[in-house]
């Protein structure tokens, strides 16, 4: 895909952490500036299209928000749409979540296309959002080709790797606390600055390493066990695609986007709260090299559906439509049904 003419675009990077939807707009930013007619600049205000990392709801989106760019939008997760008005309500902040709720639903009707990066997101945005659903895309995410696997599960001392980068109540921090503690002869590694600030006591099992370089964490996925991230909700999920990329068996739960990301490459909880079965179903990964072979060689075909190339190629797509009406060409290797860039039906 190339886009049909010179285009000057201003992508929404100017973040001030490095946050997840930081990484994958950067990831996307890359790869787009490689077509020849794509052209980056710095000011909103010269771009011939806008590329923004979330549904403009901040108090610095109000330029661009009132301007005429075309624009088109990543949009991230959705946690507070996840909720149901109900829960919302139960909630002690949530005034929050049902302002954040009536902006974005203001908000929205503003750019020309919204990818979300599963179905699961998308339908939430569209249900209990209100987000028209003639603007919305299923755009997912991508892997970089450095994740693969490189070296085998370690046998002789099998560890579970553990990849949660804050204590949301979504990422269940509390049933992996304890599911370690039903585990106290098998090492878990948790790699990240958020276990050496946990607040509570971790079982000593647990492996503490701090900040990891990418190298290393694709060291600690290619040598893992399994990847055990029993999630509440997950708007798409790169460590379950980066970790099956590695040849890593994924424990997770079927809330939110897991299955539609995983299919069947991964092994499924069915109660998200109950460590002892977390803890059975990671011991079979551990003592039964048939079954969890077999989850490996279905994650490392899956994980191959997933690429920032695809990404971005669906984005170049959407620019051309925004802008020039056209819209482009399909191709056959897109990875069905996620990679679907047509825009989504609202049934």
């Amino acid at each position: 895909m190339t886009l049909s003419r010179p285009t000057k675009i201003w992508f929404d990077t100017h973040y001030d952490s490095q946050s997840s939807g930081l990484y994958c707009i950067e990831q996307i930013k890359e790869r787009v500036l490689d077509d020849d007619n794509a052209t980056e600049v710095r000011d909103w205000r010269d771009a011939d299209l806008v590329h923004l990392n979330t549904i403009p709801f901040r108090r610095r989106d109000l330029g661009v928000w009132w301007s005429s760019k075309p624009m088109v939008v990543t949009q991230h997760g959705g946690y507070h749409w996840w909720r149901s008005r109900h829960e919302l309500l139960a909630r002690p902040d949530h005034r929050i979540f049902a302002l954040m709720r009536a902006i974005f639903r203001v908000t929205s009707r503003r750019p020309q296309r919204i990818g979300f990066s599963t179905e699961y997101t998308r339908k939430l945005a569209v249900e209990r959002g209100g987000v028209p659903a003639e603007l919305t895309q299923v755009i997912p995410l991508g892997r970089n080709e450095s994740y693969r696997d490189r070296e085998p599960t370690a046998t002789e001392d099998p560890f579970v790797l553990v990849v949660v980068n804050n204590r949301n109540p979504r990422k269940n921090v509390p049933t992996i606390v304890e599911t370690m503690a039903e585990m106290p002869d098998v090492r878990f590694v948790l790699p990240g600055k958020m276990w050496g600030e946990y607040p509570g006591e971790l079982p000593d099992n647990a492996e503490v390493t701090g900040y990891v370089s990418e190298e290393e964490l694709i060291g600690y996925y290619n040598r893992a066990a399994a990847l055990y991230l029993p999630t509440l909700y997950e708007g798409f999920g790169l460590p379950f695609v980066e970790a099956m990329a590695c040849g890593t068996a994924v424990v997770t739960t079927e809330r939110g986007s897991p299955l539609e990301v995983c299919g069947d490459a991964a092994a499924y909880v069915e109660d998200p709260m109950d460590a002892h079965e977390h803890a059975a179903l990671l011991r079979r990964l551990i003592m039964d090299d048939e079954y969890r072979q077999e989850l490996e060689a279905r994650g490392i075909e899956r994980a191959g559906r997933f690429s920032w190339q695809r990404t971005a190629d669906a984005y170049l797509d959407a620019y051309d439509e925004v802008l020039y009406g056209s819209e482009g060409t399909e191709r056959e290797d897109s990875a069905e049904p996620l990679a679907d860039r047509s825009r989504a039906r609202s049934e």
